[in-house]
Order: structure tokens, then C-alpha cells, then sequence
């Protein structure tokens, strides 16, 4: 009989391990799913320091410098509208694709509602757009981080464009094309002469005026690049208008002229050509004078194509 009960007692217990056996979970690895957090980028712009915590998804680009960048860096499927193309005469053939399969938001200045309407959260521009209805402050009161163009020098330039960059993951993408800019300005600057050029910079005509670049630095930095020094680089702003008295005794060895819709390179080319002081020019007699469009004067990726051509034109046996 007791081997009996002993007998009973183990099946017992036997099933009683099985039981907990079963009801024991079992750990298994857990499954991770691999996302690449965002690190913050953080820039001082405007005269503001900035942090963007999360990569802008829509963005509109305001002048066509900050749309043909966002498309060299690969980025133009991000932009969904750009303003500005009313003074444009075209861009790059190497970025026309992707350039202009972005819709324009406003073909001149964008107003507020317009961009706040577009439901985008980055906007890359100029500080033109800029007025009384249309602030910086009430666009991020939008929900807009605003990047402003605005290199008052080449370095400055290559500056924000590895900002730029750095918000989008682009780096990469963003070297390849300053080390490409930079090594040809390096090139043409070892050839150029010691003693630069004197060049006037003709934006158009106001009346008896000429309106003209100044102290903007951007412009100047290309000039001085290519071998030449704006007469004009003393004034107090970046454009502004001087007399022909002030243009004729300046004698300048060079003259470049903005091209630009509503503002045509020929009809000012015919005004200086007409005109009986300026007309008296050594410059204007040899017919040194290049055809610059506008956007070429701007930050972006026409740095070192616009130094090539002017430089070009005022030392073609150089080049």
C-alpha cells in the first residue's frame, strides 16, 4: 500500500512540474527597430541664435539663389514653392529639371498669408521679402524657421551652405560642392595680375543717375576674386545712385551691368553708349564691358562660375 501512495505522490508532483513548466514565460529578445534620432542643429542667422530640433519637412525657397542651392544639395523634392523668378532671365541648364518642377508660391515678393498658407516649416531667403506685414518674428510665430541668405563674403557663403546642409543631413553632398568652388576661384587667382582693375557695377539708370553696387560685400568679394576692385566700394550702402560727373571721374577700366527681367542688359548697354559723357569712357570705347545676371551677384552656386567670367572678360589673354 505505501508503495502505492509513494507511486501516486510522484506522478503527482511530475505533473505538477509540467504545469509550471508551461505556464513559465519564456523571455525572447525583444525587437528594436533601428531609427536614427535627429541631433539638433543649432546657428546664429539674423543676428538670432536658432536650434532646429527636427529636419524640416516643406520648404519654400524666396529668390533664385536659395532655390538652385536647395537643388545642387539634391533637395529639391523638400521645396514645395519659390518666389521671386520675376527678375530672373533662367537658371543653370545643370539644375533646370529640378528647378522648375517647383511650383511658384509668388512669382515676385511673397506675402505673409502666402507663405503661412503653404503649410511650409523652413523658408530659405533674401532679406528682400522682408517689411512692415511681412517680419521674420511673424513668420516663426508661424511655425516657419527662417533661414536668411544675406553672406556679406565667399566664406560667409560656404558658411551657410554647411548650415543649410547640416539641417537636411546633406553634408556630404555640401563639401563635394565647396571644394569643387573653391579650388577653381584658387585656380583663376594664380594667374590673375598683381595690380587689380578698376570696375564700375551698373544696375540701371534713375533719370540723370546711375544706380550702382556700393558696399556690398558679396558682389565685391567676387570682383576683388577675379582680379578687379569696385570704384564705388567706399559708399555707405550696398546700392546707390552717383551722378555721371561721379561715374566719369572715377574712370573706371571696366564696366559690369546687371541683366534682369525689366531691366535689360542691351537698353542699359545702349544708354551708356548714347550717352555723351559716359559714352567718352576708355572702357566704353574698347568695349569692356561684360553682361552679369542678376542672380550670379547673389550667394549660391554661381560663386565661382561668376568670377571665372569675369575674370575672363577683363583678362582674356590670361584665360
Amino acid at each position: 500500500m505505501k508503495k502505492i501512495i509513494a507511486l501516486l505522490l510522484c506522478v503527482v508532483t511530475l505533473f505538477a512540474l509540467c504545469a509550471c513548466t508551461a505556464e513559465e514565460p519564456v523571455d525572447e529578445p525583444e525587437e528594436t527597430e533601428s531609427v536614427d534620432e535627429y541631433a539638433p542643429v543649432s546657428f546664429e542667422n539674423h543676428g538670432k541664435d536658432i536650434t532646429v530640433k527636427e529636419m524640416p519637412q516643406k520648404v519654400v525657397t524666396a529668390g533664385p539663389n536659395c532655390t538652385e542651392l536647395f537643388c545642387a544639395l539634391g533637395l529639391s523634392d523638400m521645396v514645395i514653392g519659390k518666389c521671386m523668378s520675376n527678375h530672373s532671365i533662367g537658371t543653370l541648364e545643370e539644375l533646370s529639371d529640378d528647378y522648375y518642377s517647383i511650383p511658384d508660391i509668388a512669382v515676385g515678393y511673397p506675402t505673409y498669408d502666402q507663405l503661412a498658407e503653404s503649410g511650409c516649416d523652413f523658408l530659405c531667403t533674401t532679406d528682400w521679402i522682408f517689411g512692415e506685414e511681412l517680419t521674420i518674428k511673424s513668420l516663426e510665430n508661424a511655425g516657419i524657421t527662417v533661414f536668411v541668405m544675406n553672406s556679406d563674403s565667399i566664406g560667409d557663403m560656404y558658411g551657410d551652405i554647411r548650415t543649410i546642409a547640416k539641417i537636411f543631413d546633406v553634408s556630404s553632398e555640401a563639401e563635394e560642392l565647396i571644394s569643387a568652388d573653391a579650388a577653381e576661384i584658387s585656380d583663376i587667382a594664380v594667374v590673375l595680375p598683381e595690380e587689380p582693375l578698376r570696375v564700375l557695377v551698373l544696375d540701371s539708370f534713375f533719370g540723370d543717375k546711375l544706380y550702382v553696387t556700393g558696399a556690398y560685400g558679396y558682389e565685391n568679394e567676387l570682383i576683388n576674386s577675379a582680379g578687379g576692385v569696385n570704384v564705388f566700394a567706399d559708399l555707405e550702402n550696398d546700392w546707390d545712385a552717383v551722378s555721371l560727373e561721379d561715374v566719369v571721374d572715377a574712370d573706371p577700366d571696366f564696366i559690369i551691368i546687371h541683366d534682369y527681367q525689366g531691366s535689360d542688359y542691351n537698353e542699359k548697354l545702349n544708354l551708356i553708349q548714347e550717352n555723351p559723357e559716359l559714352s567718352q569712357l576708355e572702357c566704353v570705347k574698347s568695349g569692356r564691358i561684360l553682361c552679369v545676371p542678376l542672380e550670379n551677384t547673389f550667394p549660391g552656386v554661381r560663386c565661382s562660375l561668376t568670377v571665372e567670367m569675369i575674370a575672363t572678360a577683363m583678362y582674356p589673354d590670361l584665360f
